[in-house]
């Protein structure tokens, strides 16, 4: 092995697309079997007003902790715009559909290829579900060793408690491993614990990841 034994991955925006707004609602608008004569936009500029609510923001403290949190704050934003029951039902529940979230081209061959040379590779999350099924369907499944999701344990990023929990599940030597993920507020926090991370730039359309320099890293 080089430089690292163990890679801690992020999932939105790291391995998988993570929709922008306006991406999403057009989604759900068609899976809905509605046209879009502007509507699309109403509702984004509906959500986007609404997030500096303060009743809202609070709501959002903690979301990824349960499935009952996250259905309540989404739907107390959803509520407040006026979204009517099934397109807010089918928002609340957009992230669970497989084609909502494609793997980026290149996170498999990558996570293939630190496998192959005995890494240890675990899957960190703040997510309200399940997200194993996902990954397995994409081929992601087999080269995965341990996952750490935040509904599952009641904790999120950034709380260190959750990077640290991650550590002890998987015996890694902080000291080699490193944590990938493409947020400074959430998985910057792995290095005030002592994880070497690398954060990517963000990316709103789906295509390369530029994961390729995960290998290099770990190998330098």
């Amino acid at each position: 092995m080089g430089t690292f034994d163990a890679v801690i991955f992020d999932w939105s925006g790291t391995l998988v697309h993570d929709p922008p707004l306006r991406e999403r609602v057009a989604i759900t608008f068609a899976r809905l079997g509605r046209a879009d004569s502007g509507e699309v936009d109403v509702v984004c500029a509906a959500l986007d007003s609404s997030a500096s609510d303060p009743d809202i923001i609070a709501a959002q403290v903690g979301a990824d902790t349960s499935r009952v949190a996250y259905d309540a704050a989404e739907s107390l934003h959803f509520q407040r715009v006026g979204l009517d029951e099934d397109l807010a039902a089918e928002l609340l529940r957009f992230d669970e559909y497989l084609e909502s979230r494609p793997m980026y081209p290149d996170a498999v061959p990558v996570l293939a290829q630190l496998s192959s040379l005995g890494c240890r590779i675990i899957v960190l999350s703040d997510i309200h579900f399940d997200i194993r099924p996902l990954l397995i369907a994409q081929g992601a499944g087999r080269f995965i060793d341990d996952y750490v999701l935040s509904f599952e344990h009641g904790v999120q990023k950034p709380d260190p408690r959750i990077f640290e929990l991650a550590l002890g599940r998987s015996g890694l030597d902080r000291g080699r491993t490193l944590m990938v993920g493409d947020r400074s507020t959430h998985d910057g926090a792995a290095a005030e614990v002592g994880i070497t991370t690398l954060l990517l730039p963000p990316l709103t359309s789906f295509g390369p990841r530029g994961l390729s320099l995960v290998s290099s890293v770990v190998h330098s």
